[in-house]
C-alpha cells in the first residue's frame, strides 16, 4: 500500500481529520493528541496493511508504523493541513488526566530532540572507542573536531528544547530560541562563570550555568507563552508586529535570570543527581526493579517521564544509566519475539514476529511489544524477566551509556568503555532468558484465519475435540441473536457506497447506511449514552445499551461549519432513550454555504457482528426500523 492510500485509511479510521488535534512522530510511532479516543476504529486500524499495532499511553494515541512512519506523518500533515496542529476544538466531555497531560508535554517536548542526541551521544562512544585502542591522539586536529562535533548537542542543548517547547506551548519558536540565546550569550557566561551577582532594578540574578541545561528554558517558554498570548490580546493590530517581540523578551528574559532559571537548575540537579544516588548505592536494586518493569513503562508512556532525567544526567555527568538498563530489556523483547518466531503455527504471524525480533534486537521495540509480546501476554512476562536480570547486571556494574539512542545492536557505540564487556554480558543474559523462557512457558497462538476456534496452546495442552464443537455449537447460537437500529432522520435512504466521501462509501469507518434529511433534526436510534458530541454538533455518538456504536455524521465535510446552524439538546454523557431529539438542524442554510446534507448513520464497532443488513426502501421516518444487526 502506498504511503497516500495508508495514511488516508488510517486518517479515516482514527475518526478524520476533525478528531486530530496534533501529531508527531518518534522513530516507529505515529503519535497523535485525539479529541476523543472513542471514535478510533482501533480492531480495523489494527488490522489494516503496513499496521503493526495501536497503543494509548501518555495522553497520546500511538499507530505503530515502523520505518515507514516518517512518510505516513508527512502526508497526514499534508491532508490535515494545520501545520500539525489543528485550531478546531471538541466538546468531548473529556478532560485529560493531569498525569497524561504532563506525559505528552514532556514528549512533546524532548521527543523531536533525540535524533541531535541520538548523534551526538554515538558519536562520543565512537571518540571514547578511537581513543581507547590509540587509533587518535587526544592531542589531534581529528580529536578536537569531533568533540565539537560530539559536545555542540549538548551544549546548545537549550536552544533545541526552546523551539520544541514553543512548539508544544503554542508560541513563537524564534523567541524562544532568542531567549535561550540569552542563556547561552559567551558574556553572560563569562560573568555567571566568575561568580559574580549581577542585578535587574536592585534584584539579583543568582550566578548559574545554563549550557547543556534543560528544565531552565522549560519554565522559561512556558512562561513565555503566556506573557506573548497576553501581549497579542491587548496590544493593537497595527502595532503587534513590533510591541509583541519586544516586551516578550524584555519581560521573559529578566524573570527567566532572576527567578525561572534558577529555580530550573535546581530542579535538573537533583533529579540528576538524585538518580545517580539510587543507581550508585542501590544498582542492583534498581536495575532489576527497572529493567523488569521497562516494557510495562513503555505501554503505559511512563518512559517519557524518564526523559528530563536521561537529558539532564546526560548534560551534568556525561553518562546515563538509565539508557543502559532500557537497552538489555530491548534484548529480553528481542529473545522473547525470536521464541514466538520459532513456536508460532501461524504464517502471517510468524513473519511479523521475525521482523519485529530483528527490529528489536536492532533496537526498535515497539513492533515486538505492541505486535507480539503483549498481544500474547506469556511472551510479554518473559521478556519482562529477562529485563530484570540484565537490568540488574548493568546495576551491580555501573553500566552507563554515552547517549540517548536504541540498541542492542544500534546503541553500541554508546557503550565503549570500562565496562563495555559488562554491557555485552547484560544484553545476551536478557536475550538468553527471555528467548528460554518463552519457549518453555508457551503462548496461546494466533490463529489462522480459517480456524473456527480462538487459538491452541502452543504448549501440549491444546483444546480437545468436545470443546472445539462446544465452541462452534456456541457461536451457531450466538448467531441467531440481532439487534434493532431505529432511524434518527426522517428522509430518503441512501446506499452508503453512494455518499460522496470515500471514508464513508469505502466503509472504512463501518458499515451502515445514509438518508437524505427531510426533516432538520436527528434523534435517537437506539437506547443508550452519548459518547461523543463534537462542538461542532455535526456528530454524535451513541452506544446502545447492548454494546453498538453508532455515529450519526450530518452532512458531509460539515465540520467547516464550526457549529454554524447546528442546535444541540444534548451533552456527552447524557442517557438517551430511542426517539429523543439529539440535534436540530437548518438543512438550507447549510446547503446554501455548499454542503450537501446526507447523513451516514455508521455502526463503527461493525468488526464485533457477523452481518448488518439495511432497509429496503425508499424513504423512512424517524423511530422506524432502519438496521438490523445480526450478533
Amino acid at each position: 500500500m502506498k504511503h497516500t492510500d495508508l495514511t488516508k485509511e488510517i486518517l479515516a479510521l482514527l475518526g478524520g481529520k476533525e478528531n486530530i488535534k496534533s501529531v508527531t512522530h518518534c522513530v516507529t510511532r505515529l503519535r497523535l493528541t485525539l479529541y476523543n479516543n472513542a471514535l478510533v476504529n482501533r480492531e480495523k486500524l489494527e488490522q489494516t496493511d503496513g499496521v503493526m499495532g495501536t497503543n494509548i499511553g501518555g495522553g497520546q494515541f500511538q499507530v505503530i508504523l515502523g520505518n515507514k512512519v516518517s512518510d505516513v506523518h508527512d502526508e497526514m500533515v499534508k491532508l490535515l493541513n494545520h501545520n500539525e496542529q489543528n485550531s478546531h476544538e471538541m466538546n468531548n466531555g473529556e478532560k485529560r488526566k493531569i498525569l497524561d497531560q504532563v506525559l505528552d508535554t514532556i514528549s512533546s517536548i524532548f521527543t523531536p530532540v533525540i535524533p541531535a542526541i541520538i548523534g551526538a551521544g554515538l558519536l562520543k562512544g565512537i571518540l571514547v572507542f578511537l581513543t581507547s585502542v590509540n587509533l587518535v591522539s587526544n592531542e589531534s586536529d581529528i580529536y578536537q573536531l569531533l568533540s565539537i562535533f560530539s559536545d555542540s548537542a549538548f551544549y546548545f542543548l537549550p536552544i533545541l528544547l526552546a523551539f520544541s517547547a514553543a512548539k508544544k506551548f503554542n508560541c513563537n519558536q524564534y523567541i524562544a530560541g532568542t531567549l535561550a540565546g540569552i542563556l547561552l550569550h559567551p558574556n553572560l557566561v563569562a560573568i555567571m562563570d566568575k561568580g559574580t551577582y549581577m542585578s535587574i532594578f536592585d534584584i539579583p540574578i543568582k550566578p548559574a550555568t545554563y549550557a547543556s541545561s534543560v528544565i531552565p528554558i522549560i519554565l522559561g517558554v512556558w512562561f513565555m507563552s503566556y506573557i506573548e498570548k497576553g501581549l497579542i490580546k491587548v496590544i493593537p493590530r497595527v502595532l503587534k508586529s513590533v510591541l509583541v517581540p519586544l516586551l516578550t523578551v524584555l519581560i521573559v528574559a529578566p524573570v527567566v535570570l532572576i527567578a525561572l532559571g534558577p529555580l530550573g537548575t535546581i530542579i535538573g540537579n537533583w533529579l540528576g543527581a538524585g538518580f545517580i544516588y539510587l543507581y550508585s548505592e542501590f544498582g542492583i536494586l534498581a536495575g532489576f526493579l527497572l529493567g523488569g518493569l521497562y516494557p510495562l513503562i513503555i505501554v503505559t508512556g511512563m518512559h517519557y517521564g524518564l526523559l528530563p532525567v536521561m537529558f539532564q544526567s546526560l548534560s551534568k555527568y556525561g553518562i546515563d544509566y538509565i539508557m543502559a538498563i532500557g537497552v538489555t530489556a530491548n534484548a529480553g523483547q528481542a529473545g522473547a519475539t525470536l521464541a514466538v518466531y520459532l513456536k508460532t503455527k501461524n504464517k502471517d504471524f510468524k513473519a511479523v514476529a521475525g521482523t519485529a525480533a530483528l527490529n528489536a534486537l536492532i533496537g526498535v521495540t515497539e513492533p515486538a511489544v505492541f505486535g507480539v509480546t503483549l498481544k500474547l501476554k506469556r511472551p510479554l512476562i518473559a521478556a519482562a524477566v529477562g529485563g530484570a536480570v540484565g537490568g540488574g547486571i548493568m546495576g551491580a556494574f555501573k553500566v552507563g551509556a554515552t547517549g540517548i539512542g536504541t540498541g542492542p545492536l544500534a546503541g553500541i557505540p554508546l557503550f565503549f568503555g570500562s565496562t563495555f564487556i559488562y554491557w555485552v554480558i547484560g544484553c545476551v543474559v536478557s536475550f538468553i532468558i527471555g528467548l528460554i523462557l518463552t519457549l518453555t512457558i508457551g503462548f496461546k497462538d494466533i490463529p489462522n484465519k480459517k480456524d473456527n476456534y480462538n487459538g491452541a496452546e502452543t504448549s501440549n495442552n491444546s483444546l480437545s475435540k468436545n470443546e472445539v464443537a462446544s465452541t462452534k455449537e456456541s457461536s451457531l447460537e450466538t448467531m441467531t441473536d440481532s439487534q434493532n437500529i431505529f432511524s434518527p432522520i426522517t428522509g430518503k435512504v441512501v446506499r452508503l457506497t453512494e455518499v460522496n466521501d470515500p471514508t464513508f462509501s469505502k466503509e472504512i469507518m463501518g458499515k451502515g447506511i445514509a438518508i437524505e434529511p427531510e426533516v432538520g433534526r436527528a434523534v435517537s436510534p437506539v437506547n443508550g449514552v452519548v459518547t461523543t458530541l463534537f462542538k461542532t454538533k455535526h456528530a454524535i455518538g451513541i452506544v446502545g445499551d447492548d454494546g453498538v456504536e453508532v455515529l450519526i455524521h450530518i452532512g458531509i465535510d460539515t465540520v467547516n461549519l464550526d457549529g454554524k446552524y447546528f442546535s444541540a439538546h444534548i451533552e456527552q454523557g447524557d442517557r438517551v432513550e430511542i426517539g429523543d431529539v439529539l440535534v436540530d438542524f437548518n438543512i438550507e442554510k447549510i446547503k446554501e454555504a455548499g454542503y450537501q446534507t446526507v447523513t451516514p448513520i455508521i455502526i463503527t464497532n461493525t468488526s464485533s457482528y457477523t452481518n448488518i443488513e439495511g432497509l429496503e426502501t425508499e424513504t423512512v421516518k424517524e423511530k422506524e426500523l432502519l438496521l438490523k444487526i445480526i450478533n
